[in-house]
């Protein structure tokens, strides 16, 4: 695996983990505040859950970095 897949790799495996953590801690306002949406969030932690996502990212990516690096998956499918 050469550098650029794996920084390919790692930026889909972030972009996955980006997307669902973006749910988590939201909490919607009780009083709806005039031009906003309903469901807006009072505070949405985006900065958090990017940097946090960023670090997650890497514990797949080394994963599959093993996996292709082992032969794991030449071997598992030669055996069928």
């Amino acid at each position: 695996m050469s550098l650029v897949s794996f920084v390919l790799v790692y930026l889909m495996m972030f972009m996955i983990v980006f997307f669902m953590s973006l749910p988590f801690a939201i909490n919607s306002p009780e009083e709806h505040i005039e031009g906003h949406a309903n469901s807006a969030p009072e505070k949405s932690n985006i900065r958090l859950k990017f940097f946090i996502s960023l670090v997650i990212s890497f514990i797949p990516t080394f994963l599959i970095y093993w996996i292709v690096k082992s032969g794991f998956l030449n071997t598992f499918i030669s055996n069928f």
